[in-house]
């Protein structure tokens, strides 16, 4: 079986540390990226299991990352989790009308974030493993 395969995308490393720890000892393979514009050369050159984007980036912000995902025949079935400090009723609405399957807001306990993950993939009728 495969390994389960992440793109994590936050302007803030410290974030990005976390979530690439956490995962990857849960038995993922995690690529992350402070720049969405070069997360997004990656999905289209190796489409990842599962993209986890921040909302506001400098240069391409999540929202428009997570439009260009799934207008793209390529990567459209790819699940997109926003990772964001932005939580109103409005903000959770754009992220899905831009077709984001989930919207978690900051501070997330590894947790849930790992379920959520875990809940995305089942959609996407592959075999896949945690670990080896």
């Amino acid at each position: 079986m495969k390994k389960i395969r992440i793109i994590a995308v936050d302007d803030v490393e410290d974030i990005l540390d976390i979530i690439e720890y956490n995962l990857t000892k849960e038995g993922m393979a995690v690529q992350v990226f402070s720049d969405a514009t070069e997360a997004l050369a990656e999905i289209f050159r190796n489409p990842p299991d599962v993209v986890i984007s921040d909302r506001m980036m400098p240069v391409m912000d999540g929202l428009e990352l997570c439009r260009r995902v799934k207008h793209n025949d390529f990567t459209r079935n790819i699940p997109v989790l926003m990772l964001t400090c932005k939580g109103t009723i409005r903000d959770r609405a754009e992220a899905m009308d831009a077709g984001a399957e989930d919207y978690v807001v900051k501070p997330v306990r590894m947790e849930e974030l790992i379920r959520r993950i875990k809940l995305l993939l089942p959609h996407r009728g592959r075999q896949l493993t945690f670990g080896q």
